[in-house]
């Protein structure tokens, strides 16, 4: 049951710290009126690429990991350097754009680079932890976390509008626009991490899904916070519309006065998270490769990497290019490695 708790949390606190960078504003931007209908739908594929990363785990039996790190020595180079090119990219999108919030926010006058390379050095400072240790400490980000993600998508209860999220009709016009593309890397990037947590008991799954029907009600409500304050005319052309409409509410019974840095907190917190776990994953995957190999990805050696190529992303538009560019790419990553995994669990099986 403990580690049932500890994967839940840890599945909703990587969630909520990508759900406000793009997802808002692709949903929004990407249709006219019901939007429900995409968030449903990239819901329920998110519930397909769980099903085949944990499917066949039993607790005390092989974990997607192990399965990837028994295979042959080609096939696990392979593995190792399209998940850890992948990961770079990842980490990159995620540092410079919570960065890039963070400072236009709170700490305008504060160098970007310095920005970046604190939450880099944070994460990687805990990327040394073992697995049971980031288990523990979602534990302890998600009791921080989530009751302020709460307070403040709460506290905008009274400043939103049932008729400005009208029609709720919903379009297909999603389907030919390229601001629906980084969806596929928010849906796909958290089950990518928690498919190698296991190895996960029956318990620990039913907690697991329990997770994963809640995380339904964020995704909406995120979606429909700034539509019932905007509508959608006044939404779509924002960028961050959930971030506006939280600094734009004041609030006068906490010592805080801006909805805002309640969310950025939390948001911090999942940012570190996810990072951690990335560059947790990287170093894991090379535990049986060359010397030169685990040098190369050694969580040092990633950062700095990842710090060089943030800088080289001149703006916020190039940002969103490269996440419409990579999401895809990730998502098919994510894809090949959930049948893979069913594939060698089946395998694995087979020599029992």
């Amino acid at each position: 049951m403990k580690q049932g708790i500890s994967i839940a949390a840890l599945f909703i606190v990587l969630q909520y710290g990508l759900l406000m960078f793009i997802f808002p504003q692709s949903i929004i931007q990407s249709q006219p009126s019901g939007h429900w209908l995409t968030v449903v739908l990239g819901w329920l594929l998110q519930g397909v690429l769980l099903r085949l990363l944990i499917g066949g785990f039993k607790e005390s039996k092989e974990d997607l990991l192990l399965c990837f790190l028994q295979t042959k020595a080609i096939s696990r180079f392979i593995w190792l350097w399209l998940i850890t090119i992948s990961n770079v990219l990842v980490i990159t999108i995620i540092i410079r754009g919570h960065s890039q919030l963070l400072k236009m926010l709170f700490l305008p006058n504060t160098p970007i680079w310095v920005l970046m390379a604190l939450l880099l050095f944070s994460s990687l400072c805990i990327s040394y932890a073992g697995r049971n240790s980031l288990l523990r400490l979602s534990i302890l980000v998600g009791i921080f976390g989530l009751p302020l993600i709460i307070i403040s998508l709460a506290s905008t209860y009274g400043n939103l509008s049932l008729n400005m999220i009208s029609p709720l009709v919903p379009t297909f016009s999603f389907l030919g626009e390229a601001k629906i593309l980084p969806l596929f890397f928010i849906f796909s990037h958290t089950i990518g991490v928690i498919g190698f947590f296991g190895p996960l008991s029956n318990v620990s799954k039913r907690w697991l899904w329990g997770a994963w029907s809640v995380s339904l009600f964020f995704y909406l409500i995120i979606v429909y916070i700034p539509l019932g304050m905007f509508g959608h005319e006044g939404a779509a052309p924002l960028r961050y519309p959930l971030i506006i409409v939280l600094d734009s509410i004041r609030v006068n019974w906490f010592f805080f006065d801006r909805l805002s840095l309640f969310y950025v907190m939390a948001v911090l917190l999942s940012t570190l998270m996810n990072v951690t776990g990335l560059l947790w994953l990287t170093r894991a995957m090379a535990s049986r490769s060359s010397r030169l190999t685990k040098w190369m990805t050694n969580p040092i050696t990633v950062s700095v990497l990842v710090l060089i190529l943030a800088l080289l992303i001149v703006n916020m538009g190039d940002l969103e290019k490269l996440s419409e560019w990579g999401a895809p790419a990730r998502f098919g990553l994510v894809l090949a490695i959930a049948i893979a995994g069913a594939y060698y669990r089946r395998q694995a099986r087979h020599r029992r």
